[in-house]
């Protein structure tokens, strides 16, 4: 793995755990310094997404502000995805009720004010962009205010797991989605087409249990179990990929990533193609808006997850 030496950059992180999300939590408040985390509903219901964030800070001894956000997408509707995640987004990960509080109930108006308290921040996408969308209708000036949005969602190529053309948190709220890539944020895209190029399965999480005494190893090993059974439940795989802890890797660590600037546009009326992520491979193409990731080295990553998980906080 590389030696290159990293200092911590500052994060917000806005999440709906969701298994991958737990870990990419992990990752998080090993290689970031986390400033705040706001919480949306996405995988699961915002109520368990956010006592899932709630639980995964007292697992870390991660004393960060937590505000609670959109319940429910622009349309009005909610898609989730049990069916990947569990009933309460955990797996079969069962942890002690969260006896710290959430701040708010209002994630997009911290999201505005945290960043004109601190400066060099990076805001963490890892779900559906509901609450990004809503501070960005309330204060356009809040993207002008950030090094980036690097989000996980969306893919180029075309490539879905929600339909066939689209990724699940962009397809969960494409209006939300519509609104932040049309914003002139500085965004970095970490799509499908990127993080089913890192895999972990049965033999990390093997590595992980036998990490005696460490509660966030065993965690994200019970949490790699629960994630591969109910993958490979309905697909066959026997490994899974790690999409959010790509996105904060993309952060911590670009050195493994290649980018390509390109211009991208969410489809929001396509009977077929709602929610996909329309990225212009064209040499002439419109006005460029974001960093499309293309390249993740797999090894070095998966790595620096096992790191995480397995150094005692």
């Amino acid at each position: 793995m590389s030696s290159v030496s990293h200092n911590k950059p500052k994060v917000i992180i806005d999440c709906d755990p969701g298994i991958d999300d737990a870990i990419a939590l992990v990752v998080a408040n090993h290689f970031s310094e986390i400033i705040g985390i706001t919480t949306v509903a996405g995988n699961v219901p915002l109520e368990f997404t956010t006592v899932n964030t709630q639980s995964i800070c007292e697992l870390l001894n991660l004393d960060v502000p937590i505000h609670s956000g959109a319940s429910h997408a622009y349309s009005k509707q909610s898609v989730t995805a049990e069916h990947v995640h569990g009933d309460t987004g955990l797996g079969d990960l069962l942890l002690p009720k969260p006896e710290n509080k959430i701040v708010s109930e209002h994630a997009d108006n911290y999201l505005i004010d945290i960043t004109k308290q601190e400066n060099d921040l990076t805001l963490i996408a890892l779900g559906p962009l509901t609450n990004i969308a809503h501070a960005i209708e309330k204060d356009p000036a809040f993207v002008s205010r950030i090094k980036s949005i690097t989000l996980m969602g969306g893919s180029a190529y075309g490539l879905g797991n929600a339909t066939a053309s689209a990724e699940f948190n962009i397809f969960a709220d494409p209006e939300a989605a519509s609104i932040v890539f049309n914003s002139r944020a500085p965004i970095k895209m970490i799509g499908l087409n990127l993080t089913r190029q890192v895999q972990m399965g049965i033999e990390h999480a093997k590595i992980l249990s036998e990490n005696i005494g460490n509660r966030v190893s065993k965690s994200v090993s019970t949490l790699l179990y629960s994630y591969q059974n109910l993958i490979s439940s309905s697909t066959g795989n026997i490994t899974v990929p790690m999409h959010d802890p790509c996105a904060v890797l993309a952060v911590t660590h670009p050195e493994f990533f290649t980018f390509e600037k390109r211009n991208v546009i969410i489809e929001l009326d396509g009977i077929y193609t709602r929610g996909m992520t329309v990225v212009d491979e064209r040499k002439s193409s419109p006005p460029i808006n974001c960093d499309v990731g293309y390249q993740a080295d797999s090894e070095n990553l998966i790595s620096l997850i096992v790191d995480a998980a397995s150094t005692k906080n």
